[in-house]
């Protein structure tokens, strides 16, 4: 989600947030004036001799009473409503101060690759103009591999079910065997993967997309502590998770989370790839499954990132009859998922 979107939703809640002010005025005012009046009716009945007079005085006088605690009730929700709606702007507003840095970075990485591609420009026109001609023979270059790094981590965790990561791997690998290029796709399985496994992976694998399917949510991703007498999880944080991706001389270009409630990290991670594929909401075992397998059978036909993800999100609709509007395609300004391709098969 762009800057924009944020400070529209932000704008959004200030005025929401006016609303509710006024209500709490009005609400406010109604229970003063409801216990005024309660005041006035037992004054009256007080000074009054007449048995009915009083009766009639202090009937109204409970009335105006219920009328005051109604009005107190109403008070007491709209303050509810204004603590959620401050909640909301404060994470609004964090999250707009993070697209606005993420956008800036990418304008800056723009400005650097415009840099240096005009350098190049001007060394190969230096390189052409010279006089000495080399006629040499060059074998073309074979396409390179798509290196997946395919972390699973299901650790037992209180309140949690596992996880069924091994049946999606194995989906996963036999629809990339059944695909055209799947010769085009190397998958790296790492199970009961812990944060050093990613490390290892990233320094030995040198990946183009890291995959993570586990457990997760907005601290961040649930790995296994890899403690044998002791087992449990070990949670990574997206900003943590981030800078591990940057603290590689060949970042990856795309990361999935195929873990619930992972989209609020999909910006902290685009300040270091450019595709984030993120959930926004949790996600089944069943969906998690079909949807991984779809996305890297459609990766292993040479379609787009982008393209991948929609072919994948209409299977899971069709697979189990539910409408799959949790997931989350994340891309820097300067790309373009619908075009961008993990695979380039030699024409």
């Amino acid at each position: 989600m762009g800057s924009e979107s944020y400070r529209s939703e932000l704008v959004r809640l200030q005025k929401e947030e006016a609303g509710f002010r006024k209500d709490l005025a009005r609400h406010e005012g109604d229970a003063a004036k409801a216990r005024a009046a309660a005041n006035a009716k037992r004054k009256s009945a007080a000074g009054s001799k007449s048995p009915s007079t009083i009766a009639t005085n202090l009937r109204s006088a409970e009335a105006e009473d219920k009328k005051a605690v109604e009005a107190v009730k109403k008070v007491a929700a709209v303050q509810d409503k204004l603590a959620t709606n401050a909640t909301r702007q404060r994470d609004k507003q964090r999250s707009l101060d993070n697209a606005l840095k993420s956008e800036q970075s990418s304008r800056d990485r723009a400005d650097d690759a415009r840099r240096r591609k005009e350098k190049d420009h001007a060394r190969e026109v230096s390189r052409l103009s010279a006089t000495t001609v080399h006629h040499v023979y060059v074998k073309p270059a074979e396409p390179e591999k798509l290196r997946v790094l395919y972390l699973t981590a299901s650790p037992a965790t209180e309140g949690e079910a596992a996880l069924r990561v091994d049946l999606e791997v194995n989906n996963v690998l036999r629809a990339v065997r059944a695909s055209k290029h799947r010769d085009l796709i190397d998958i790296q399985h790492r199970p009961a993967a812990a944060p050093q496994d990613l490390i290892d992976g990233i320094n030995d694998l040198r990946p183009h997309v890291i995959h993570f399917s586990g457990h997760a949510g907005a601290p961040g991703l649930l790995f296994d502590k890899a403690d044998v007498v002791d087992p449990g999880e070990q949670t990574v944080g997206y900003r943590h998770l981030a800078r591990l991706l940057r603290a590689t001389d060949q970042p990856p270009t795309c990361v999935v989370l195929n873990a619930c409630d992972t989209a609020d990290g999909a910006l902290e991670l685009l300040e270091a790839v450019p595709v984030v594929v993120a959930m926004n909401a949790p996600v089944g075992d069943a969906s998690a499954v079909v949807f991984a397998t779809r996305f890297y059978a459609a990766v292993g036909s040479a379609q787009p990132i982008g393209r991948a993800v929609e072919q994948a999100v209409v299977a899971t609709e069709i697979a189990l009859s539910t409408d799959m509007d949790l997931v989350t395609l994340c891309a820097r300004p300067e790309v373009d998922p619908s075009v961008l391709k993990l695979i380039e098969p030699a024409d």
